[in-house]
């Protein structure tokens, strides 16, 4: 019996850190799907067939260091040493969707500097990274594709000077 108990604990334990390794534990305010979307969009056009192009993976364009950074977040009954977890958990809208919440719970901040932090700025922590996300976006022909595709989306345009 006592087995059988020590036996139920690990594997509850188990089951819970499976669990934190998702996006379902966390709520980030101002990051909701529209939000996620508008982030998709400006990435890929939200293509759910993109798949690994120069190391950036899936309708979000994540890289192997941004899924790390997020907790390397696999499909639910995968296995984080298989070979392809992460390109696999990549092409997976649900599960990109997990990554990028986790990796915003990490790195999300108010990064133009408005006081607030909202969808603008998770989306330049996604672009820019969580480490320099006030890099203005304008600085590169690539970013003001970004940020063209992300205004075509976010519902409550402003102008992003970052």
């Amino acid at each position: 019996m006592h087995k059988s108990i020590i036996v139920g604990l690990l594997l509850y334990w188990f089951s819970e850190f499976q669990y934190s390794n998702s996006s379902e534990s966390i709520v980030l305010s101002n990051l909701d799907t529209q939000c996620l979307r508008c982030i998709c969009h400006a990435a890929t056009e939200c293509d759910l067939a993109r798949t690994c192009i120069q190391g950036y993976c899936g309708p979000f364009k994540i890289s192997h260091i941004y899924w790390i950074d997020a907790g390397k977040v696999i499909l639910p009954g995968d296995d984080i040493e298989r070979p392809t977890a992460y390109e696999d958990c990549m092409l997976s809208f649900n599960c990109s969707m997990q990554i990028v919440t986790n990796y915003m719970s990490k790195f999300g901040r108010d990064c133009n500097g408005d006081g607030v932090t909202d969808c603008r700025d998770y989306m330049m922590v996604h672009f820019n990274g969580g480490g320099h996300c006030e890099l203005d976006l304008n600085r590169k022909e690539t970013g003001r594709e970004v940020l063209r595709k992300y205004h075509m989306c976010d519902p409550n345009p402003k102008y992003i000077t970052q």
